[in-house]
């Protein structure tokens, strides 16, 4: 009997592991089902969630037309601003052989917008105020307005060569001499070529229409025409060529220009002019922080039938410039301009000497 309740003991005991095993067993398979179903509610969702390749390519898209659009608005607000006061010594300020000097100060105030359209054009628009103001010679003291719009065309991606049309109006009013101030129109066109990175040259075509305020014209007798203002005009070609080296350039010019005038006295303000330059500039300094320019030019007038003892009148003219500019900061510069010019004529009135120094300041916004 003892033996026969063992054996059942056994059977039960075993029967009831079993079955605990194999509850486990559904237990963990019905656990692996479930995380599989998570899974793929998951993939499900990720992608739902991912973007169809046309999306992707529409979202590329307007990221990049909106960079686009960005970088255009920034080079359409591309601006400069420069405001400079100079003050000086000259010494023969009327050009006249009682070579009387005088101070003067001049403040002025530049701004430019130079904005970029596409990779083939761009723009070149300033305004330009400049208030010279002599202590005692005050018949040359002036007040000057330019305005200037150009174009600017490049015809190769490599903007290696450009052409520039545009216009210049001029305002110059000397406020103690009514008779001298005038307004001028110059149109030009202007272009320069680039050949490797030491060379480059250039030129520019320029007309002018000088009309001035108050100063009448005069007939072949000296007498004033009445209401019929003076007006010049006046063309000019100059072609150039810059040689850079390492940080040193030297440049030749040469310029000519005929001027017309409706005064019919001696054909007084007729005549032609040649004037040749020699420029030699560099940078100087730790940083290139010193910039130097020496600018020697020669002139040569020839009026037509403006008398000069007994021949037409000419003028030879000897010019020297020198202008050093020292960068103190970002945006602040010291100026330096030493000009010379003698004047040699057959006419006593074109012979005199004139120099003049100055110091002055820059800040750049």
């Amino acid at each position: 009997m003892k033996k026969y309740l063992a054996i059942l003991t056994g059977i039960l005991t075993a029967t009831s592991i079993l079955s605990s095993s194999l509850s486990y067993a559904q237990s963990t398979e019905d656990t692996v089902e479930q995380r599989e179903s998570k899974i793929e509610d998951k993939k499900e969702d990720l992608l739902k969630k991912m973007e169809t390749p046309d999306e992707i390519l529409r979202m590329i898209r307007e990221r990049a037309e909106a960079k686009l659009v960005e970088k255009r608005k920034q080079l359409l607000r591309k601006f400069k601003i420069a405001a400079a006061l100079k003050n000086g010594f000259e010494t023969n300020p009327l050009n006249d052989q009682a070579e009387k000097g005088d101070w003067f100060v001049e403040e002025e105030l530049t701004m430019n917008w130079l904005p970029t359209f596409t990779k083939h054009l761009a723009a070149d628009v300033g305004y330009r105020v400049t208030n010279q103001s002599y202590m005692e010679q005050t018949d040359v003291s002036t007040f000057d307005n330019d305005f200037t719009a150009s174009l600017k065309y490049y015809p190769f991606e490599s903007h290696e060569l450009f052409l520039q049309p545009g216009v210049t109006f001029e305002w110059l009013n000397y406020p103690r001499d009514e008779l001298a101030t005038y307004a001028d129109t110059k149109r030009f066109l202007k272009f320069k070529h680039y050949i490797g990175t030491k060379w480059y040259y250039g030129g520019k075509y320029e007309y002018s229409d000088k009309v001035y305020d108050n100063k009448l014209a005069r007939d072949i007798n000296k007498n004033s025409l009445s209401e019929i203002v003076r007006n010049d005009h006046r063309n000019t070609v100059e072609l150039y060529a810059t040689r850079n080296i390492a940080k040193y350039s030297v440049r030749l010019k040469a310029k000519a220009y005929r001027n017309n005038s409706n005064d019919e006295y001696q054909a007084y303000y007729d005549y032609y002019a040649y004037r040749g330059y020699l420029t030699l500039s560099g940078s100087f300094l730790k940083d290139d922080r010193l910039y130097v320019s020496f600018t020697p030019d020669y002139e040569v007038k020839s009026y037509d039938r403006r008398v000069a003892v007994d021949t037409a009148r000419w003028d030879n003219v000897l010019n020297y410039r020198l202008d050093a500019y020292y960068t103190m900061t970002k945006n602040l510069e010291l100026a330096y301009t030493y000009s010379y010019k003698n004047s040699v004529s057959n006419a006593e009135a074109g012979e005199f000497l004139d120099i003049t120094n100055s110091m002055g300041i820059t800040y750049r916004f």
